[in-house]
C-alpha cells in the first residue's frame, strides 16, 4: 500500500501542476496580454457606427440594400450565420453548381450593378468562401459595385473609387485588383459620410480600427 501511495503521489502532483499551468496560468496570461496589446482584436474586432456596435470586421453580414456594398455569397447556415460557419463544398467539378447556381448569380450580379450581358463578373462575387463569412471582397468587385452605390447615395463615383483603393489591403497579390477590401468598413464610411482620406487603416498587417470607425 505504501508503495502504491508513493508512486501515486508524484503522478497526482504532476497532474495538478500541469492542469494549473495549462488550464489556468497560461490562458490567463494570454488573455491579459491580448487585452493589453491587442484590445480591440481580443474583443472580436467590433465595428462601431455613430458610436453603436454594428458587427465585427472579421465576419460578413447579409447587407443587401442598393446603397451598400455587398459581400460574397454565403453558405453558412441560412446565409451569414456566424455560429454555423461553413462552405457549400460545391466547386468547378460540380455540374449542378456550375450549370445552375453560377449562371443565376452572374445574371443577378450584372442586373444589380447595371453591367452589360457580356461583362465578366469576378469569381469572388459568385462563389462563396470556405467559411461563408469572408468579410472582404476584391477591389475589382468593389469597383463594379461603386457606380450603383454612388448613384443611390448621390456621391461622386471618382471619390468613392479613390476611397476603395485607399482601404484596400496590400497583401502582395500579383494584381492590385485582387487586393481585398473590408465590406463593413466601406459601408460604415458611407453611413457616417466619411469618405475623406484618413490615416491608412491597414497597419502592421491588421486593421487599425481607430481609423475606420
Amino acid at each position: 500500500m505504501k508503495s502504491l501511495i508513493s508512486n501515486l503521489r508524484p503522478a497526482l502532483v504532476a497532474t495538478m501542476i500541469v492542469t494549473a499551468t495549462t488550464g489556468l496560468v497560461y490562458p490567463t496570461l494570454v488573455w491579459a496580454f491580448s487585452r493589453l496589446l491587442f484590445f480591440e482584436q481580443a474583443e472580436g474586432s467590433i465595428a462601431f457606427c455613430d458610436g453603436e456596435p454594428v458587427g465585427s470586421y472579421l465576419i460578413a453580414q447579409n447587407t443587401r440594400g442598393s446603397g451598400f456594398f455587398h459581400p460574397r455569397p454565403s453558405a453558412a447556415g441560412s446565409g451569414y450565420v456566424g455560429d454555423t460557419s461553413s462552405g457549400s463544398n460545391a466547386g468547378p467539378l460540380n455540374r449542378s453548381f456550375v450549370d445552375t447556381v453560377v449562371p443565376d448569380r452572374v445574371a443577378a450580379y450584372r442586373a444589380e450593378n447595371g453591367l452589360s450581358p457580356d461583362r465578366p463578373v469576378p469569381a469572388s462575387a459568385v462563389a462563396a468562401s470556405g467559411s461563408g463569412l469572408d468579410p472582404d471582397i476584391t477591389v475589382e468587385d468593389a469597383l463594379l459595385q461603386a457606380p450603383r452605390v454612388a448613384r443611390v447615395r448621390k456621391i461622386d463615383p471618382s471619390i468613392l473609387e479613390a476611397f476603395i483603393w485607399r482601404l484596400a489591403h496590400d497583401k502582395g497579390w500579383e494584381s492590385d485588383s485582387l487586393s481585398p477590401v473590408n465590406v463593413l468598413a466601406l459601408n460604415i464610411a458611407l453611413e457616417e459620410e466619411r469618405l475623406g482620406f484618413s490615416p491608412d487603416p491597414w497597419v502592421g498587417g491588421s486593421w487599425d480600427h481607430r481609423h475606420v470607425r
